[in-house]
C-alpha cells in the first residue's frame, strides 16, 4: 500500500511539473547572415552567429602577469 501511495504521488508531481508547451507558438529563427565557416564564430545572447575577433577580447592586467 505504500508503494502505490509513492506511485500515485509521483506520477502526480510529474504531471503538474510537466511544462505546458503551446502547439502553435511561432518557432525563433536565426536571422540569415553569411558568416564565412573557416573562420572562427560564436553566438550572441540571442543566438545569432558572429564572427569571433580574439583582438577584442578583454584581458585583465592581473590575468597577465604585468
Amino acid at each position: 500500500m505504500k508503494f502505490t501511495i509513492a506511485t500515485v504521488l509521483a506520477f502526480a508531481t510529474m504531471a503538474l511539473a510537466y511544462p505546458a508547451v503551446e502547439r502553435d507558438a511561432p518557432v525563433k529563427r536565426q536571422n540569415a547572415v553569411t558568416v564565412d565557416v573557416s573562420q572562427p564564430a560564436m553566438s550572441d545572447q540571442t543566438g545569432n552567429v558572429i564572427a569571433f575577433d580574439a583582438a577584442k577580447v578583454y584581458q585583465d592586467a592581473a590575468a597577465k602577469g604585468i
